[in-house]
């Protein structure tokens, strides 16, 4: 079944080499390459995601030799490497069905809700599932714990709600400690081990922050921004909670997986996944909602509560049921085929575009023409078009090289957008591009009667130094060219 498994997670996931990143990835994939380039984040390019991301990005770049393809096959193997090993767990401390039944479930979901990858939540799962690995085995080492705690903050600081694992497995031990007969001294070694992996991070993090005096930048956009532009109320949380459940009806398996799990914790008190399961899943379902928004991505976070809940329905219903092995897998292919018929007709269409159709790629030709004739120019992209960037291996002359952030409406925005004026007018790039976007005001004011009046705002000011300095030379596949005026 390993086997099947495996062909399974490459069919799913081959693709992703051959497939160009969506707009957020693409942000992502240029501040990891600013930092191989020897750029700071924050402080020569701004996004609000944490600095784990940007490392992960920068080392995918460095495998692909100073390739975004790079970054691809690290996202691949990480995929592989924490399924397998997953996989293997689950095999060895439960049974081969049970792993490959409920690990399946795992590689579909994060199919359904992958969004073109390279996202905040799917690194974050892929780090969960190796701590999980190390948690299930019989007998932890020091250096287990460790790489727990170490996860820990990595995951922090790829974003701050990818933690919910974390604070389930706090309950975890303190309810563990009133049920059964534990030294505290022991468990006291176990959060001083993780502590231990986790100081570890902080500290090569604070060396580097404090070596290139960017530790201010870092937070001020990785968590006074990110709070602020997730900003919503417990309310609106609840009603993004209710929605969600409905909306993604795989959330079954985990509502139904907790409630097996309170059932048979109150009847045996040593059972491990599911206590964790009755704190854990509570937890990443507020946190997941926390910002309000429903982007499909968002929910990758419930792959590890779907395998473990998939786990526990498996084992309820064998021990109560007596239901052979053969009638198991029978009623999961009848789960998969009413819940994943999305992941399969996406991989369906991944394939069709690659080997019968094969899209024609709009931003390479885009690139060529840049690098054809504006190849010593200095370059911002407007309208989110990151890809630009990437593919031409040209870096924004500015902090601020995407604009989807001007769409928001508050203080802390309109002092992000006085700064990026101020260094429109010092750094003049010689050529703007407007890939014109849907959302964002295109520079010839074509949409300007779809978007909100603060977005328009907010833009005041730039728009009248773009006006006074630049004009228009050429449309090229789809993007106006300005240059600046001589």
């Amino acid at each position: 079944m390993k086997k099947l498994f495996i062909l399974l997670l490459i069919l799913l996931f081959f693709p992703i080499l051959f497939i160009g990143f969506q707009t957020d990835a693409d942000v992502y994939a240029y501040m990891g390459r600013l930092l191989v380039n020897g750029f700071i984040p924050y402080v020569d390019g701004w996004d609000h995601k944490g600095i784990s991301l940007y490392f992960i990005n920068a080392l995918g770049y460095l495998i692909g030799l100073k390739s975004i393809t790079g970054i691809r096959i690290l996202e691949l193997i990480l995929i592989s490497y924490s399924f397998l090993n997953f996989y293997k767990t689950i095999a060895q401390k439960y049974s081969e069905l049970i792993a490959f039944i409920s690990m399946t479930v795992g590689i579909f979901t994060l199919k359904y809700f992958f969004d073109g990858g390279n996202l905040t939540e799917e690194y974050g799962v892929i780090f969960v599932l190796i701590c999980l690995s190390l948690f299930l085995k019989k007998q932890l080492r020091t250096i287990d714990y460790a790489i727990i705690g170490a996860l820990f903050i990595i995951n922090f600081t790829i974003r701050a709600n990818l933690i919910s694992f974390w604070c389930a497995l706090f309950f975890f031990y303190i309810i563990k400690l009133f049920t059964q007969k534990i030294d505290f001294k022991q468990y006291l070694l176990t959060f001083l081990k993780m502590g231990f992996g986790a100081v570890t991070v902080i500290a090569i993090y604070l060396v580097y922050f404090l070596s290139t005096n960017s530790l201010y930048e870092f937070i001020d956009a990785a968590f006074v921004f990110n709070f602020s532009y997730s900003d919503s109320t417990f309310t609106s949380t609840l009603t993004s909670i209710r929605t969600s459940l409905t909306r993604y009806h795989l959330s079954f398996i985990f509502l139904l997986g907790f409630l097996l799990s309170v059932i048979r914790f109150t009847k045996d008190k040593k059972r491990t996944l599911e206590l964790l399961l009755i704190f854990w899943i509570p937890i990443e379902i507020y946190f997941s909602n926390m910002s309000n928004r429903l982007y499909a991505h968002y929910f990758l976070m419930w792959i590890p509560l779907l395998i473990l809940s998939a786990i526990v329905i498996i084992t309820a219903v064998k021990e109560r049921f007596s239901f052979s092995n053969r009638k198991i897998l029978l009623a999961s292919s009848l789960v998969f085929l009413v819940c994943f018929y999305v992941p399969m007709y996406m991989t369906f269409k991944n394939y069709k575009s690659l080997i019968i159709d094969p899209e024609i790629n709009t931003s390479d030709k885009i690139s060529q023409h840049i690098l054809n004739n504006y190849k010593n120019e200095t370059l911002l992209v407007w309208g989110n078009k990151s890809s630009i960037y990437n593919s031409t291996t040209k870096t924004a002359p500015i902090t601020f090289f995407y604009h989807s952030i001007f769409k928001q409406n508050s203080e802390l925005i309109r002092s992000k957008i006085n700064q990026f004026s101020k260094e429109i007018l010092q750094k003049k790039p010689t050529v703007i591009i407007d890939a014109k976007r849907g959302g964002l005001l295109h520079l010839d004011n074509s949409n300007s009667n779809e978007l909100e009046h603060p977005q328009k705002r907010n833009l005041e000011e730039f728009m009248s130094i773009f006006k006074t300095n630049y004009i228009f030379k050429e449309q090229k596949f789809g993007v106006d060219f300005y240059i600046l005026k001589q």
